[in-house]
């Protein structure tokens, strides 16, 4: 049986007639450009909260050729001399009328020409009325959009029949109104299944809330918000706000971070703010490329769950957001969290220099154990203060950025990249940081092996380069070491990560062909000394254009790790997206064999708006998934989803509440979206 599943996976898929319309989205190619990334759940909290930054901009493209260099700076799949490209081209050849002429600058390559079309336009009156107010009249196109999303799991966790507070059942709401740059107001309510819903301490209904009113292009304000934000500056030090690339999208970037101020409209619960913020520009106009200077200043508010000691201090916060038990709904918004702070940032003819702060207060003393080595380090007392300084220079092949920040204690931590391109044809990037293990920060996010730019020093040497048209070769180095304990580390360790990708690109097909290796070190099973965790992973990748409708992805993931013993395994899968006219289908199916969860491999889907998941796979077993969408005109989208995964190997999936008595595991996921 399970024979005959595989071969109609990848044998009769590829028999699918071809149609019209464009298959494949800007969640796909986002996808494409991630190397897997082993992350905790802060890790995944922060590329959830990435895909949904990509996703409002996604929602409000920019008129490409209006747009101004700090506009284009926000779309964080481009580099800082891609911008500076883009810019010259406008300037030395006047507005483009179509988006095909990208194709003439030579910076930019497979991927930031696929991106561009879901972030940009070009209008048809472009090369006539170039002011900003018949700028702001193209782009008027007020919007409000009403989404209902719902899971209906098939089988029961053990929590569900005693334990959790709530049901079953996974649900969202989210109202959205926006008129471009000059008016957004968003609400949007969330539960976990599991958590109480208009019962026990969720009276209100939903477990979790955020709302924002944004307002901007008023004058010398450029942007103000009031409610949930989140606030981005320089390269994370010291306000990361969550949004962190992987390895290999900050090579393709050459490590430029874009500075922000936004509303705060994922499901993420870390990082966020919950007050008022806003930016004024207090030198230039807001449509100038000339020299500019801009202050964004904030003020927040917000309860946070945090585990509390015997004696009333708070031994850990927690980000996860679950409150399905009573211990974990006693967490909830038990302490509370005050923070100020600014960004000052100037930029004139290629240079940028910027100066950031925030100070933040606990009304409860944070006290982490300090039992285990590794948080002797730990984020400690009521109140932290972090300042940094980022700087950079951009010139034509050219690109120097960086940031060097203090905390309260005096702690260091500074990251600093360069970003070189000889021709258009090759683009070289080296970055290093170093990190003090005494350096802390609560919405520290910046580049690097931990998600915390803590205790960690290295560097990074990376390179694209495109010896033939249809031909891409990517490959980086990075070598990091930790002065003090981490997790499951009991001393000073180092890691080593290497990289090749080759792309190629014949007619309507893409072949991609992956190696990552990861040498890094463990405690020994008697904790004395340390002892290999290596890690080899491949990834082999043929794409099939049929049409413009019709795009097939098989995939043959292979993964080798070794702590004290060997585990490896392999998985290979088939992915389909089909849309003619108004319908579009994605279809998902793999096979998965591994030896246990070291060796466990990574699947990405597609999911329902607003939806990002890249969950693994280990043990024995087959994975479906179809997703169906209809748009009903122009106003109103149903889209469907059933997933099923089916255990060979196990007759328990999961453990502890989540544990499912059986080897299957299905659910159905039904969304609706209103727009009006």
């Amino acid at each position: 049986m399970k024979t005959i599943a595989i071969v109609l996976i990848f044998v009769l898929l590829p028999c699918l007639p071809a149609l019209s319309q464009q298959s494949r989205t800007w969640e796909d190619l986002w996808q494409e450009m991630q190397a897997d990334e082993e992350g905790d759940e802060e890790d995944e909290e922060a590329q959830e909260d990435a895909y949904e930054r990509l996703a409002q901009l996604a929602r409000s493209p920019l008129e490409l050729n209006k747009a101004t260099r700090e506009e284009l700076e926000q779309l964080p799949f481009l580099s800082a001399l891609q911008v500076m490209d883009l810019l010259e081209y406008l300037h030395l050849y006047g507005p483009m009328r179509s988006l095909g002429e990208l194709k003439m600058i030579p910076s930019l390559d497979y991927w930031q020409l696929e991106l561009l079309p879901f972030f940009v336009y070009v209008a048809e009156d472009s090369d006539e009325d170039a002011s900003p107010s018949s700028s702001y009249r193209r782009n008027y196109h007020p919007r409000t959009e009403l989404t209902l999303t719902g899971r209906v799991p098939f089988q029961e966790r053990k929590g569900d029949l005693e334990g959790y507070l709530g049901y079953r059942y996974r649900h969202s709401i989210r109202a959205e109104y926006s008129d471009g740059e000059r008016l957004k107001v968003g609400l949007i309510g969330s539960q976990d299944a599991g958590e109480p819903f208009f019962s026990g301490d969720n009276r209100w209904g939903y477990d979790n809330y955020s709302y924002y009113v944004q307002v901007g292009r008023l004058g010398v304000l450029d942007k103000a918000i009031v409610g949930k934000y989140r606030v981005s500056a320089g390269m994370g030090l010291v306000l990361g706000g969550s949004f962190r690339l992987g390895k290999l999208a900050s090579l393709m970037s050459l490590g430029r971070q874009p500075t922000t101020l936004r509303p705060h409209s994922s499901r993420a619960q870390a990082d966020y703010f919950r007050g008022a913020a806003a930016t004024v520009r207090l030198l230039g106009s807001d449509h100038s490329n000339d020299a500019s200077l801009k202050l964004t200043a904030f003020v927040s508010h917000r309860p946070i769950d945090a585990t509390l000691a015997d004696d009333g201090t708070a031994v850990t916060l927690v980000t996860s957001g679950y409150h399905r038990t009573v211990s974990e709904m006693a967490r909830k918004d038990n302490t509370h969290l005050t923070a100020f702070g600014g960004c000052l940032a100037f930029n004139k003819s290629g240079w940028r220099l910027g100066l950031n702060t925030v100070n933040t207060h606990l009304d409860r003393r944070l006290q982490p154990p300090v039992t285990s080595l590794y948080r002797q380090y730990n984020p400690a007392g009521s109140d932290f203060l972090n300042v940094s300084v980022d700087y950079g220079y951009t010139r034509p092949r050219l690109t120097i950025s960086g940031e060097t920040a203090i905390n309260r204690q005096g702690a260091l931590a500074t990251i600093n990249t360069l970003g070189w391109q000889p021709s258009p044809s090759v683009s070289i990037m080296g970055l290093w940081r170093h990190y003090s293990y005494r350096y802390t920060g609560l919405y520290s996010h910046s580049f690097g092996d931990n998600i915390r730019a803590q205790n960690e020093q290295g560097f990074f040497l990376g390179t694209t380069w495109r010896p033939l048209r249809r031909l891409t070769l990517r490959a980086y180095a990075d070598y990091a070491w930790f002065p003090w304990a981490k997790y499951l580390v009991s001393q000073s360790s180092q890691a080593l990560d290497f990289l090749l990708q080759a792309e190629y690109r014949p007619g309507k097909w893409k072949l991609l062909a992956r190696g990552r290796t990861r040498f890094r070190e463990r405690d020994d099973e008697d904790k004395t000394a340390l002892t290999a965790n290596n890690e080899y992973r491949l990834r082999l990748a043929a794409i099939r254009d049929m049409s413009h409708a019709l795009s097939l992805r098989t995939q043959l993931d292979a993964a080798r790790a070794f702590y004290l013993q060997a585990s490896q395994g392999w998985m290979v899968s088939e992915h389909l997206v089909w849309q003619p006219r108004s319908w579009l289908l994605s279809a998902t199916a793999a096979y998965f064999h591994t030896d246990d969860y070291a060796s466990r491999l990574y699947l990405y889907e597609r999911l329902m708006a607003h939806e990002y998941s890249m969950p693994s796979y280990f043990g024995h077993g087959l994975h479906f998934a179809v997703l169906a969408r209809k748009d009903f005109g122009n106003r109103l989208r149903l889209a469907v989803r059933l997933g099923f995964t089916n255990y060979f190997d196990r007759s328990v999936i999961g453990s502890g509440l989540q544990q499912i008595d059986g080897s299957q595991q299905a659910e159905f996921d039904l969304q609706l979206r209103w727009r009006l």
